[in-house]
């Protein structure tokens, strides 16, 4: 058989004698190039709104008609990003990033994403890329900088805020640097930075920062003070004119508004979030994005029956979206249903088994029912798929513990103190398990510790009652 005896491959939308011919004229017998980018246009949209169905149908049309232009495939991903097509809009800032080898935008638009998606390692992998194409873009050396933060890599970070700075004013550099000094321990040279950061200094999340180095450096009461009344504020964002090109190729509401909810809600204004997203619901009843904002906000006001309807009906739409999976867990716990919770969370891994956090909650769920091993062996795994989860080595050590395995226990808790130095819960279970091994010197260092990072007083007071009980229980074991 010839390649032109292959079928011709199914289009979703054709329109004209042009678009027909352009399909057929890129059917080959390999996995060409212009193949894969021709299998972007048979995405399904049907659950989007009917303007964005219109929207991804012309872009994908372009395509079609000129399945070699980098532009066009690369604004076909921004549509597909857009509008919630995350992992079409990879595959796109990757066929763009092959037809058009020297373009900064398509692997700086693929780096983006995947860090919205977590994929950390290969986030840093395409803006390492982007940044061999524009060097002098300083967004481009924020946007490493904070993945290189988020993964514990805060030398890396440093230097690449410092650098960013030389070629740019942009006040985040000076941010970015106070949060790598805190990552390096230096409080002293964060409270610098924060000095040299202009506009940004009086943030509300800036003053949180500053309040945390204080604390660091010993001056808890001055931290403590500053922290009061400090209000919830969305993360600070650097300027991106290049990333803010995407929104010029948006179906305007629905992109809009969302972002508003995702606002609202981080400002802990649910009333409204509610209002608007109920709105939303009306004219998009069947968008996924749409009804998981409206569950959270229920989520968030308590109202976990109202949050799990609406879960459920949203899992009918899209049974493979698994963020609706693992927020269905979350409310199904909170009503007291573990079972249901597990099933959700097994069905979560099964749509993605590379989700650490499935694994963490499904953990946690068999703590609650004290089954120690079967949760340390979920842990295991979780930390297998995201080494640098303080969370998870401090779950793991908790299992260890109460499984009487207590020197295991404590290494797990040190882990987790060396990726993150100020995480209170690790030094209150490694000051108990300290105790527990009869290391009182390591144990009165590690609630110092607690202290200086800032555990409540009710948190101090149950440890040190639990101490006291530790140390109780040996006394009459010896005398016994």
């Amino acid at each position: 058989m010839s390649c032109l005896d292959i079928p011709l491959i199914s289009v979703r939308v054709i329109r004209g004698a042009s678009f027909l011919v352009g399909v057929l004229l890129l059917t080959s017998c390999a996995d060409s190039l212009e193949s894969r980018v021709v299998s972007l246009t048979s995405v399904v949209t049907d659950e989007a709104d009917e303007k964005v169905q219109q929207r991804i149908s012309e872009y994908q049309e372009r395509v079609v008609r000129t399945p070699t232009d980098a532009e066009a495939v690369g604004e076909l991903g921004v549509v597909y990003e857009l509008h919630g097509f995350a992992e079409d809009a990879l595959l796109a800032y990757e066929l763009a990033a092959e037809l058009e080898p020297d373009e900064f935008r398509w692997p700086y638009y693929h780096s983006i994403l995947l860090a919205a998606k977590f994929d950390l390692e290969r986030a840093l992998e395409k803006i390492v890329d982007a940044i061999e194409r524009n060097p002098e873009y300083a967004p481009a050396w924020f946007q490493k900088g904070k993945l290189l933060l988020d993964s514990s890599r805060y030398e890396e970070a440093l230097k690449c805020f410092e650098y960013a700075a030389r070629i740019s004013d942009d006040p985040y550099a000076q941010l970015g640097q106070a949060h790598a000094h805190m990552g390096l321990n230096d409080p002293r040279a964060a409270l610098e930075s924060i000095e040299r950061s202009g506009p940004l200094e009086q943030h509300v999340n800036v003053q949180r920062l500053r309040a945390a180095a204080l604390i660091r450096m010993g001056k808890r009461n001055e931290g403590s003070r500053l922290l009061d009344g400090l209000s919830a504020a969305a993360p600070i964002r650097w300027t991106d004119p290049i990333a803010e090109e995407k929104s010029k190729h948006a179906v305007d509401h629905i992109v809009v508004q969302l972002s508003r909810a995702v606002r609202l809600i981080r400002t802990r204004s649910y009333g409204p979030a509610l209002l608007l997203l109920s709105e939303l619901r009306d004219e998009y009843p069947t968008n996924k994005h749409v009804l998981h904002l409206l569950s959270s906000v229920y989520e968030l006001r308590g109202e976990y029956y109202q949050a799990l309807k609406i879960l459920d009906e949203a899992m009918s739409y899209h049974p493979d979206f698994y963020v609706l999976r693992t927020a269905a867990a979350i409310n199904l716990s909170a009503q007291g249903d573990r079972a249901g919770a597990m099933t959700q969370l097994d069905k979560a891994i099964e749509i993605d088994p590379k989700l650490h956090w499935a694994y963490s909650q499904k953990a946690q769920l068999l703590m609650e029912e004290k089954r120690w091993l079967q949760a340390s062996h979920l842990l295991d795994q979780a930390i297998g798929l995201k080494k640098d989860d303080v969370d998870l080595y401090t779950y793991l050590g908790i299992c260890l513990g109460f499984m009487d395995r207590w020197p295991e226990a404590t290494n797990l808790f040190r882990v987790a103190i060396s990726i993150d130095s100020t995480h209170v819960p690790a030094y209150i279970n490694l000051a108990r398990a300290e105790t527990i091994l009869n290391n009182e010197e390591a144990a009165l260092a590690a609630l110092d510790s607690a202290k200086l990072y800032g555990a409540s007083d009710a948190m101090l007071a149950s440890i040190e009652q639990q101490r006291a009980q530790i140390k109780r229980m040996r006394i009459q074991t010896v005398n016994q």
